[in-house]
């Protein structure tokens, strides 16, 4: 009889699938506390991730050109935007939970270091996703975030600058990480149970889950955000181009294209913990492009005659080069550059490289030379002429501006704001002047890293682990109220 009371009762023919699927994944019954809206952020980060995933699946599939000029698209990218803002920040409310709580005791380290991990993975989802959206921001990010992981070492590997690579990254490969961990944070959570309370005096009585208001919190909060995206939408900065650059100056572009040639560009000298820009600027910026825009209009090859010519010479039409476009005067057109009776051949090559410059040739060539790598050259070009810092400077988003929490609105208290949540990063910046230091990033990046190991491994960390239970604030969050009879 016991046997049988035990067994399974089957389905009949009538069962919902549906309803049979979401019975196993529901908690049933709860702690007394238990449906508090402190237990319900994991439900309200879902929710989260759910609508990231719909939108992102959305630009993705639309397009650049749709997010960035559409009135749809850019509502769309808004709502992205805001709800990025609110999962990270219900993110850090459930692990302030989890922490005051003490809810990762044993048997439910795991389930502390799971969730840990998804949150590092959201802060690195969330600066590649800055780095897609294809305005200015986007290209600072970029340059600045590879100067990161470049001085963490991981700049072989990692390179925000690769704009296939970020979308990669960004829509496949840390989603599914994230999915995959969340989907063994909620089955060990499940199997574990909500954590009780570690003071024996603290009482509570099993109650049944209240899904109605779960799901009532959850459409509030997408709401919420589809109210934010419609009258504070994403901020736009119309991105550097290497064509309005030269139109507008250039002066500037063919001075930076000799650096380049000579191999004395910021690009050329780089310095952090790693050089993972080890092409050879003179080929990439000037010799490459040239030969291109010479094969298709015929006459002499400057770049054979310099070539052909003696070492000696090579240094004078160097020497000359770097006078002649020393001077405010050096523009497009072709000055005297005659050394020896010959025309100088670096200064026709770079004379030759702006026009295409101006109307987008030039960029597109750089582009081409190596497609794995896209937009890197185009981008460390641009960097060299220090446009990134300038700009960021005059927007009030420069890092040493705490610009990281601005975003492009300039100001921490405009909507939508901006990486709060890097806050951090910039008082440490700040007080241990990193800024100033070559090896800055190296720092940062070792900093950032053995804080992250720090938060993952802190079930784990004697005495350290014993903290929240020490401050004793966790019986706000278990206290409920006591109905009345």
């Amino acid at each position: 009889m016991d046997s049988e009371s035990e067994t399974p009762k089957p389905f009949g023919p009538r069962a919902n699938a549906f309803k049979t699927l979401l019975g196993k994944i529901y908690f049933h019954r709860l702690p007394s506390y238990g449906n508090k809206i402190f237990y319900g952020l994991g439900f309200l980060a879902l929710t989260c991730l759910v609508l990231l995933a719909a939108t992102g699946i959305t630009m993705a599939f639309m397009g650049q050109s749709w997010w960035l000029a559409n009135p749809l698209g850019i509502f769309v990218r808004s709502i992205h935007l805001w709800t990025v803002q609110a999962f990270i920040a219900i993110l850090i409310l459930h692990i302030l939970v989890g922490l005051t709580t003490s809810g990762f005791r044993k048997p439910r380290r795991m389930v502390w270091v799971f969730g840990a991990i998804i949150f590092g993975l959201v802060l690195i989802q969330t600066e590649f996703g800055y780095g897609l959206r294809g305005d200015f921001s986007s290209q600072f990010r970029a340059v600045s975030g590879a100067d990161f992981w470049n001085g963490s070492h991981l700049g072989y590997w990692l390179n925000p600058l690769n704009y296939n690579q970020t979308f990669a990254l960004h829509v496949a490969i840390i989603p599914l990480l994230i999915l995959l961990l969340f989907i063994a944070h909620y089955i060990l959570e499940h199997s574990y149970g909500i954590a009780r309370p570690y003071r024996p005096d603290i009482k509570y009585k099993m109650v049944p889950a209240d899904h109605a208001v779960m799901y009532r919190r959850g459409v509030a909060l997408v709401a919420a955000i589809l109210v934010l995206a419609f009258f504070f939408p994403s901020p736009y900065v119309r991105a550097i181009r290497i064509a309005d650059v030269t139109q507008q100056n250039p002066s500037m572009v063919a001075a930076n294209l000799f650096q380049e040639f000579n191999r004395t560009s910021e690009t050329a000298t780089y310095l952090d913990s790693i050089d993972p820009y080890t092409f050879d600027t003179r080929y990439v910026y000037v010799v490459i492009p040239y030969q291109k825009l010479a094969s298709s209009v015929g006459g002499e090859n400057a770049w054979q005659a310099f070539e052909r010519a003696p070492t000696n010479t090579q240094h004078q039409y160097t020497q000359q080069a770097q006078q002649y476009f020393a001077q405010p005067s050096a523009k497009s057109v072709a000055l005297p550059n005659i050394t020896n009776g010959v025309a100088n051949p670096v200064i026709t090559m770079i004379n030759t490289l702006i026009p295409a410059a101006k109307n987008g040739l030039y960029a597109a060539i750089l582009n081409q030379e190596q497609p794995s790598i896209n937009d890197t050259y185009t981008l460390r070009f641009l960097n060299d002429m220090n446009l990134f810092e300038r700009k960021a400077e005059t927007l009030n988003m420069d890092t040493a501006q705490w610009g990281m929490t601005k975003d492009e609105t300039g100001s921490i208290w405009k909507l939508p704001p901006g990486s709060w949540w890097l806050l951090p990063l910039g008082i440490v910046n700040s007080s241990f002047n990193l800024l100033s230091n070559p090896y800055g990033d190296r720092d940062a990046a070792w900093g950032l890293g053995a804080l992250m190991l720090l938060f993952i491994t802190f079930p784990y960390i004697p005495f350290l682990n014993r903290l929240p239970e020490k401050l004793n604030l966790a019986p706000f969050i278990w206290k409920t109220k006591e109905k009345k009879e």
